[in-house]
């Protein structure tokens, strides 16, 4: 197919599969729900501060939603539109990371049917796509300093949470050198997204009330609250945002520690626990436990290198055929709700009536 198309022509091809596959393994919904509301209602007038919004930090995705005349209904569909773009990234990357076909559209799979993915379509309107797209050129794209930092402050701007992930990010850039001058090259690529975001944090709680804000989250009573509705179904909810596809960074995780890779060890760990410390002060677990997919990309990255293409591609095809089969919920602070895939109530009827 790339003979004939061209990798990036390929790539949007691939990418709309992969979220028609998707779509295909849940029950996509149009109709707009919590976040997905309030995010939709901001793109009408991001700035318009006599309209109440407890989301106004996360400010980036309405504003472009409300740039590109995509905003109120349509918002829903510049989200879709988002995380088509995402899954046409991640083939598109691979693939000139010299990834094979096979092994890239496997990689695309395993974060396609899971998450990224399926809270999208349910729950129609948040903005995490934009946050997975700038988190994916960011990984790419670590040489490039200036890309770099825009990715790093739009990601904040999008949403606050991806601060969670700075510390992982932070070990990412720096690399394997631990030299002054590295660490503090490494720091300084950080600092334009901290002050814009604090400034801007700072000057608009100054002048309106944000709900959700540092003294929301961070109360007493949300974090009682939060823990007890958490702790009973962490595990789970953390295993459902990408089920089966967690065998990679667990398998890249033993291949580190066999080799005594220890930059790589603490890599992966950071990541989980800095992600999974988002629990403390949120509730959804599965679509925030989403922001660990670059577990995924950096285990592929070490399977390339580590094993054989043979061992590789089984070991990746086997986690997305077996994931066909794992049942996929969303997982947050109330009873788990499945992800049912819509043909699946007439598939059970048939074979029971039969």
């Amino acid at each position: 197919m790339e003979d004939k198309l061209g990798l990036k022509l390929s790539s949007i091809l691939i990418g709309l599969i992969l979220l028609g596959l998707a779509a295909l393994f849940t029950s996509p919904r149009w109709e707009l729900f919590f976040h997905g509301k309030g995010f939709s209602r901001l793109s009408l007038a991001p700035f318009d501060l006599s309209v109440e919004s407890s989301l106004r930090y996360r400010i980036l995705s309405p504003l472009l939603g409300y740039l590109l005349f995509l905003k109120g209904a349509l918002f829903k569909y510049f989200m879709l539109a988002a995380l088509a773009i995402f899954h046409m990234l991640v083939y598109f990357f691979h693939r000139r990371k010299g990834f094979s076909p096979l092994e890239s559209l496997g990689i695309g799979m395993l974060l396609s049917l899971s998450t990224l993915s399926f809270f999208q379509l349910y729950f129609p309107g948040y903005t995490d796509p934009v946050s997975y797209i700038l988190l994916l050129i960011l990984l790419f794209n670590r040489e490039r300093n200036v890309l770099v930092m825009t990715c790093l402050a739009l990601m904040i701007f999008n949403h606050d949470n991806t601060v969670f992930l700075f510390p992982f990010l932070y070990l990412f850039l720096l690399g394997n050198d631990f030299s002054f001058q590295r660490l503090a090259k490494t720091f300084l690529l950080f600092i334009p997204a901290i002050i814009l975001y604090a400034t801007y944090r700072f000057v608009l709680g100054s002048i309106t009330e944000v709900g959700f804000d540092t003294g929301y989250y961070f109360s007493q009573e949300n974090l009682r609250w939060t823990w007890d509705h958490v702790s009973e179904h962490l595990a789970e909810g953390i295993f459902q945002a990408f089920r089966m596809g967690w065998i990679l960074p667990l398998v890249a995780l033993l291949i580190n520690i066999r080799d005594k890779r220890y930059y790589e060890i603490v890599l992966i760990l950071t990541c989980f626990f800095f992600v999974a410390s988002q629990f403390f002060i949120a509730y959804d677990i599965s679509r925030l436990s989403g922001l660990a997919f670059p577990l995924i990309i950096l285990s592929g990255w070490r399977f390339k290198e580590s094993l054989s293409p043979r061992t590789f591609r089984g070991l990746l095809w086997a986690a997305v055929i077996i994931n066909l089969f794992v049942p996929s919920l969303c997982v947050g602070a109330l009873e788990p709700t499945p992800y049912p895939p819509f043909w699946w109530p007439e598939l059970k009827e048939w074979i029971f009536s039969n």
